[in-house]
């Protein structure tokens, strides 16, 4: 029985060129003249048909990210970038170099580590968005540079997990901390001879700073292409919109770190307090024979000791508004009371010029300080009568040099080199000091006493 024809709507009748299966599908209303212009869907390119067929279906024979951003903004060539330098630009080196910096990229853990997706996926992005083959997230610090992520390098090249600085353009990016164009290395005096021109064929960049949390440059999202190009307005505006995108999980990851270390340091805090309280029980009952007087006195204590944990609230679960800076001997005087007695507080000695710190400084110190105190108290000066504490500081060499001297009171229990019982105490004083200030903090445990000296960049008190 032969096939029924297949039934059409009588308002409409339809074509199909059969090129390929990427042809586009005409639909032509009955009323619509033949020479009105047609809807035609835009598709990728067929790899089998050849271009004039294609043009001729109705095919966009150029269709990417990038040539929409040509489409919506125009192809309109950067102007707010100024020449590369031929040569190498003033204070490169430092830049590289800065303490400041290097802390921040170490921070983030991301040196030499594994891939992540959260990463891959903006390089893959970059690379389409700009229409090139190679997308980077470079990290860059004193020596050499480490992709993070990277997409489209092929062969040999894509088992290059870094480069030194010599084969680097991303560093420029870092130390200017300012976009980099390139539209022909060959051409530039001084990127020409950039090893990544002849070792991994850059020929065109565009690159982009990365910020740590704090601010500082850590490295760079960047495009490649192998043959010259020029780059356009538009296609900074993207690159720099995905950098944003790697800074925010850059900072989730810095706010969850941080949450962590409130959680790990509020467990540590609890398991002290009992500690505490009871060092309290027994100070005041050497200097009180009735009941009444000691329970006066320890309800100073706790007083005292709820105004220093105040002091010690981590900056993140404050209100922006309260987080002002306050003075350094004041600081400590408040950290200290709780431990000392009416009359007693000769035994603790302040001496130093006026420090004024920062919102954020003031928080670390006040843990740092906490964790001595509640050390001190458990095996040192503040859990002895005769025992003395002598607080001293001064400013030298740009450095707050501050000295914790517990006379006659040798510690009793194992000190780690920071000064802290090991534990989290010890890791709680590397946090603080050495990572959030920047700091040193260096103890002797002599027969006379306990010695911390610490020091710390003047600078990072401010903050």
């Amino acid at each position: 029985m032969p096939r029924r024809p297949r039934q059409r709507h009588p308002s409409r009748r339809w074509t199909r060129r059969p090129i390929s299966r990427w042809a586009a599908i005409r639909f032509r209303p009955a009323n619509r003249a033949r020479s009105d212009p047609l809807p035609r869907a835009r598709l990728a390119p067929d790899p089998v048909v050849p271009p004039d067929r294609q043009q001729g279906a109705g095919i966009a024979p150029d269709f990417s990210l990038s040539s929409c951003l040509v489409q919506l903004f125009g192809a309109v060539s950067l102007t707010t970038i100024p020449p590369f330098p031929s040569g190498t630009p003033v204070g490169h080196t430092i830049g590289l170099v800065d303490p400041a910096r290097l802390d921040a990229l170490r921070a983030t853990g991301l040196m030499d580590s594994l891939p992540e997706q959260a990463f891959d996926r903006v390089v893959r992005l970059a690379s389409q968005v700009t229409g090139v083959p190679v997308g980077l997230f470079s990290l860059v610090d004193g020596r050499r540079q480490f992709f993070k992520a990277k997409t489209g390098l092929t062969g040999a090249d894509a088992r290059i997990e870094g480069t030194p600085l010599s084969s680097s353009f991303c560093q420029y990016v870092v130390t200017s901390d300012s976009p980099l164009a390139v539209g022909d290395a060959r051409a530039h005096p001084l990127l020409s001879e950039n090893g990544a021109v002849a070792g991994l064929g850059v020929i065109a960049y565009l690159g982009t700073p990365i910020h740590a949390p704090g601010g500082q440059v850590i490295g760079s999202l960047c495009a490649i292409d192998t043959s010259p190009r020029d780059w356009t307005e538009a296609q900074l505006a993207a690159l720099r919109d995905l950098a944003a995108i790697i800074e925010t999980e850059l900072a989730l990851r810095n706010s969850m770190a941080e949450r962590a270390l409130i959680s790990t340091e509020l467990n540590h805090r609890i398991k002290n307090l009992f500690t505490i309280v009871s060092s309290m029980v027994r100070l005041s009952s050497r200097h009180h024979e009735d009941a009444g007087g000691m329970a006066a006195d320890l309800e100073a204590r706790v007083n005292a000791l709820a105004r220093a944990h105040q002091l010690i609230v981590p900056g993140m679960l404050a209100d922006p508004a309260d987080r002002g800076g306050s003075g350094l001997e004041q600081l400590l005087k408040t950290l200290l009371a709780p431990y000392l007695a009416d009359g007693q507080q000769g035994r603790v000695r302040f001496q130093g010029p006026a420090v004024v710190l920062g919102g954020q400084a003031a928080t670390s110190l006040a843990l740092a300080f906490h964790e001595l105190a509640t050390n001190s108290a458990k095996y040192g000066a503040l859990g002895k009568d005769e025992a003395r504490l002598d607080l001293d500081w001064h400013h030298r060499d740009g450095q707050l040099h501050l000295h914790w001297n517990e006379l006659s009171a040798p510690a009793s229990a194992p000190v780690s080199s920071n000064g802290a019982s090991g534990g989290f105490g010890s890791q709680l004083l590397e946090l603080t000091i050495e990572g959030q200030l920047r700091g040193r903090i260096e103890t002797n445990p002599a027969a006379a006493g306990l010695r911390h000296a610490i020091t710390i960049p003047v600078e990072a008190l401010a903050q």
